[in-house]
């Protein structure tokens, strides 16, 4: 072979290497995992009952987040009872070990505190390193008291509260919301709140706008054909999400649920878990709270059907969307300019994969929690096949839609 075929050779094996690269899937990579969840306490007292008392099989993960340098938070919605030491905490190393540190602070994280947070789930940290903490308030599934369910604004680099909002009864109802995720934008100063209504039949599920200037908010959508469950059944690696009881179907109901702001800030999107219908509705629209909620319903628009149902989405600045695919163990990503919805990346040790979090250099985390097997009882916390809760990221090379 002469000198100009072996370079065309060398040219072509390139491009094909290269066009390969560009259509792998990402890896994924293991940031922390637990077969069960193990807190720093600053209390060998407290710790030694957590664990003697086996509160740790009531501790269940469920969020997690980054902030500018790349510390990890995370958050445990005391889904299984106040025992659980904290709901919302920091990652910290001890020893090879990760562990969960209260966060802002144990007192904060006192369940018998008036002012102190209960149950958080969605929470999300924004371009200027305020943490936007949504309380669900519901204890062990309880409705909640005045004032539990609230959304609190840290700074997390002076360490100081920046913004309370209580919520009020016209925003969302004490016995039926379940306040569950949050997505920001610093431009327009406001913060939207999916409600996935979980604890009454027929569900409540809404959507929420909090503006963060008049600290004052408003359920824009309530909807029920735009925020409730589908008629929508699932499976994880083959099994039933809940088991029967007495012998019938025990089909898992959740409405709005994942929720994510365009990097444009122009749309917002969201799912109803049991669905897989990708919604939007114009943020222009519900940022203004002299709409009503018919002008706000008619403007709901059907986006995609997804190839799964989702709980955790989340946009990049260039509005592609990231969507965790609970029945197909991974992520589905959006494609902004041809409206294509691919699984991104998926793993048969992906079970149950939650939320989603924007790190620097474009990383993306999100847990898995096997949220099935805790729900039925099922978690083995000796010794499980796959560890119980594990928390992933992957490269994008993209910037967060919270990006400038």
């Amino acid at each position: 072979m002469n000198a100009s075929l072996k370079l065309c050779a060398l040219a072509l094996a390139a491009s094909a290497s290269l066009a390969q690269a560009q259509t792998a899937a990402p890896k994924l990579e293991v940031v922390a995992e637990w077969n069960r969840l193990s807190y720093d306490l600053g209390d060998k007292a407290a710790e030694k009952a957590y664990d003697d008392q086996q509160v740790y099989k009531k501790a269940l993960l469920h969020g997690v987040k980054v902030d500018s340098r790349g510390t990890l938070y995370v958050s445990t919605a005391r889904w299984g009872g106040a025992e659980v030491p904290a709901t919302l905490s920091k990652l910290v190393k001890k020893g090879k070990a990760w562990k969960l540190q209260p966060f802002p602070s144990k007192a904060l994280n006192d369940v018998t505190n008036p002012k102190g947070l209960k149950a958080v789930l969605g929470f999300e940290i924004d371009r200027n390193d305020v943490m936007w903490i949504l309380d669900q308030g519901h204890v062990a599934g309880a409705p909640s008291k005045p004032g539990d369910e609230k959304l609190i604004g840290w700074d997390l680099k002076t360490g100081r509260e920046v913004a309370r909002y209580e919520f009020s009864d016209a925003d969302s109802d004490k016995k039926c919301s379940f306040l569950n995720d949050v997505a920001v934008d610093n431009d327009a100063g406001v913060v939207y709140i999916s409600d996935s209504g979980i604890f009454c039949n027929p569900l409540k599920g809404g959507i929420l706008v909090y503006d963060i200037q008049s600290n004052k908010a408003k359920r824009v959508l309530s909807a029920p054909e735009w925020v409730n469950n589908e008629d929508y059944s699932f499976k994880i690696h083959g099994r039933d999400v809940l088991k029967p009881v007495d012998g019938k179907p025990n089909g898992m109901k959740t409405g709005a649920d994942g929720i994510a702001l365009s990097g444009d800030k122009k749309t917002l999107y969201w799912t109803n878990l049991t669905g897989n219908r990708l919604l939007s509705l114009p943020t222009a629209l519900i940022r203004d709270f002299s709409k009503s909620e018919d002008e706000v319903k008619a403007a709901v628009k059907l986006v995609n059907s997804l190839p799964s149902n989702t709980d955790g989405m989340t946009a990049d600045r260039n509005n592609n969307l990231y969507m965790t695919a609970l029945g197909l163990n991974g992520i589905m990503k959006r494609d902004a300019a041809t409206g294509e919805v691919k699984t991104h990346v998926s793993h048969d040790e992906v079970s149950w994969p939650d939320t989603l979090a924007w790190g620097p250099k474009g990383m993306l985390y999100f847990v898995s929690n096997h949220l099935h097997l805790w729900v039925d009882g099922d978690m083995d916390f000796d010794h499980p096949k796959v560890p119980n809760f594990r928390i992933y990221r992957f490269a994008t090379g993209a910037k967060p839609y919270l990006a400038k």
